[in-house]
């Protein structure tokens, strides 16, 4: 049977953990009275006890900004107010209240004396108070949602009925102006010579956006609505956990004042439930009370990827194996011999598997962000229902490797054969690279179309930086982008090599790379990624008028100017471009250091609780963010290698420089864990559950009190 804790802990909305019922420190105190009692009858001492912290000091509230009050404060207001009532009583305990917010337990006669039970009433107090002060603000706050829901449902209303009368051939009249909502913006109201159909687009898009509010909307209902069951279970379960220990007769009595205090006892979620579930059918899925439901409750469907995701990965494990034997075997083709071979294919075929290399990364991340109870999802912004399992990008990337190394062995197997025709062996290499192409871009319903499409739509907004608004899963894509700059850089090779003039012979490699315009698209390609960030932070800025976004687009800049140096380094090879490359890569380094570790992880604080690192982690273990911060350290100095110019005996520097991008992106992986965890964290001081949908009619009101 699954201890209760275990399962709050598996149940509670990680974004609102502080404000549940602290039920591990309320077991606790338990532990520390049964323990005492264990002593007095050992010792035969009656009132024997050690000491014991009870009285917490007043917290402020990160809700609304007043106090929680706890039992000593608690007892001082109630005395000051003269509001104070008499909420139950029994023979051992009385239980006062201001409101539905506020109580205060007193414990009578030969009980009073009691020191250990003093201090659990006093924490349960306050563990009572503090789970009703989030309730009621986090219902006021969706009580007004509602309300602007309602005023949105009534713009779209007339909207449609001015579509329909009016056809948008003029410009509307001030009569039809005034059936506007109170308080509503009507823009769509603004064209004047709009057809038709563009009235109609417009109509569409707004429905769309208003769905998208509702189901979200209707899912913090729910979450609120489990939050009150929660903790009502969670007192139920303590207070019985206590009469047990103590054999005191108090869990009725205190649990009647739980059932008749606010959280417990309004009904307006409820209600606002209902309303929702009865507005959301008649107005969307035309009275289809099922399909609105599914719609509101969006579930990903189960899957047993188990079958396919062993199967992929015993072939993919399988032909890798193979392919390793393959070419350390064949005379013509031995890695750490000859470089026919390499220079021919391995540029391609690496940059591929870069590429999958950082889709399983990105899968182990979900599994550890997932232990970690880490909300990706809210924090990626997906459509509910919508996010992909680490099971499911295993199961991508095992696929692709199955295709992709199925690929290399055909194709070594056709280079080591004589007398076989060039264009054929190198169409593999090529419709490898095209099939994977296809995989990602075509927009058919099959392999994960949802999924497919959004990374499109953030791909775009990234080539069009500044012109879109930036969402964290733009930025968090553009950074993954940079740590596959090798990868972009190959691309242009492949182009050149495999281009229509190449692909009948030989490989001209040297024609390649000693070509003006190859060398221009290295220059571009290698620059793009920071470029786009750049200009991501300037839209930010502009947009938030946050100007750490100009610190943060200083971090990419020095990252731009150290990558071309050392691009011309590499291609001149002088004594001055080395000074250059060198200095420029130490600013960057530490620039990149600094703003990994104290910005985007949020660590190095001085005056945290927990020495150097931040008052909130995730991870029990504090010693896992010293040594992560080593590792990031490490990786980030790979570029050093470059300048010892060592002599690497009998290795193809395309192998050289692909481990190097190897463990750049094994140091993205392991950056994007922190990353993700310190923006939940920040979620978590916010109390941010579920995802903010823009609404597409503009509340006056609302804009007026911003």
């Amino acid at each position: 049977m699954v201890k209760f804790q275990k399962q709050m802990e598996a149940q509670l909305v990680p974004e609102w953990k502080e404000v549940y019922c602290n039920y591990k420190l309320l077991k606790k105190d338990i532990k520390v009275i049964k323990q005492d009692r264990l002593k007095q009858l050992q010792n035969h001492q009656s009132g024997y006890s050690h000491s014991m912290q009870c009285e917490p000091q007043q917290i402020k509230s990160k809700v609304s900004g007043s106090p929680v009050w706890t039992f000593a404060s608690l007892a001082k207001h109630i005395r000051v107010q003269g509001e104070s009532f008499m909420v139950v009583h029994n023979r051992r305990i009385d239980v006062y209240g201001v409101d539905e917010e506020l109580y205060e337990t007193e414990l009578l006669g030969p009980f009073s004396e009691a020191q250990h039970e003093k201090c659990f009433f006093v924490r349960l107090d306050a563990q009572l108070n503090k789970v009703n002060r989030f309730y009621r603000h986090k219902e006021e706050e969706y009580i007004v949602q509602a309300k602007q829901l309602q005023n949105q449902v009534n713009a779209l209303l007339e909207m449609k009925r001015a579509l329909s009368t009016d056809h948008c051939e003029t410009k509307l009249d001030n009569d039809q102006q005034k059936k506007c909502p109170k308080d509503i913006k009507c823009d769509y109201m603004n064209w004047t010579t709009h057809k038709f159909s563009q009235g109609k687009n417009k109509e569409q898009h707004a429905e769309k956006m208003l769905r998208m509010a509702f189901s979200e909307f209707y899912h913090s209902l729910e979450l609120l609505k489990g939050y009150s069951s929660l903790n009502l279970m969670a007192f139920a379960k303590i207070l019985k956990k206590y009469d047990k220990a103590t054999g005191q007769n108090a869990a009725d009595t205190y649990l009647r004042v739980v059932q008749v205090s606010y959280f417990a006892s309004s009904n307006q979620i409820i209600d606002l439930i209902d309303m929702v579930e009865e507005l959301f059918p008649e107005q969307f899925t035309k009275g289809d009370r099922k399909l609105a439901l599914a719609y509101l409750r969006p579930r990903p469907q189960p899957h047993d990827l188990s079958l396919a995701l062993g199967l992929f990965t015993g072939c993919s494990s399988s032909l890798f194996v193979a392919f390793v034997l393959m070419l350390i075997t064949s005379k013509n083709c031995r890695i750490f011999g000859g470089t026919s071979y390499m220079a021919s294919v391995f540029p391609l075929f690496s940059t591929l598997l870069l590429f999958v290399l950082h889709m399983y990364i990105y899968g182990i991340n979900i599994y550890l962000w997932r232990r970690a109870r880490i909300n990706y999802a809210l924090i990626f912004e997906f459509a509910p229902g919508s996010e992909l399992g680490f099971q499911d990008m295993l199961l991508i990337s095992t696929g692709l490797t199955t295709l992709l190394i199925g690929g290399m062995i055909i194709h070594l197997s056709l280079y080591t054969m004589r007398n076989t025709i060039h264009i054929v062996r190198e169409i593999v290499p090529v419709a490898i690279f095209l099939a994977v192409c296809a995989l990602l871009f075509l927009p058919v319903d099959i392999c994960y179309r949802t999924t497919r499409i959004m990374y499109l739509r953030s791909m775009l907004r990234i080539i069009s930086s500044p012109s879109y608004k930036v969402f964290f899963v733009d930025f968090f894509l553009a950074d993954q982008l940079t740590s596959q700059v090798t990868a972009l850089r190959n691309i242009a090779y492949i182009f050149c090599s495999y281009g229509g003039t190449h692909l009948d012979r030989s490989h001209n490699t040297a024609g390649c790379t000693d070509s003006a315009l190859f060398v221009s698209v290295q220059y571009l390609l290698s620059v793009l990624p920071y470029w786009w960030r750049l200009m991501q932070c300037v839209r930010k800025w502009l947009d938030d008028c946050d100007h750490i976004q100009i610190a943060n687009g200083g971090k990419y800049l020095s990252a731009m100017i150290a990558v071309m140096m050392r691009l011309t380094y590499a291609r001149f090879n002088s004594n001055g471009w080395l000074a250059l490359f060198v200095t420029s890569s130490v600013l960057a380094t530490i620039y990149q250091l600094y703003w990994d570790i104290v910005i985007d992880w949020g660590l190095l604080q001085r005056h945290s609780r927990n020495p150097w690192l931040r008052d909130q982690l995730i991870l029990k273990q504090n010693f896992a963010y010293f040594i992560s911060m080593a590792v990031n350290l490490i990786l980030r100095l790979t570029w050093l290698f470059s300048v010892t110019q060592l002599q690497y005996r009998g290795l193809n520097h395309s192998l050289i420089d692909f481990l190097f991008a190897l463990l750049e992106v094994l140091r993205r992986g392991h950056w994007n864990f922190y990353r993700v965890e310190n923006e939940h964290l920040n979620n978590v001081g916010r109390f941010r559950a579920v995802r903010s949908v823009p609404l597409p009619f503009k509340d006056m009101e609302a804009a007026e009190t911003c």
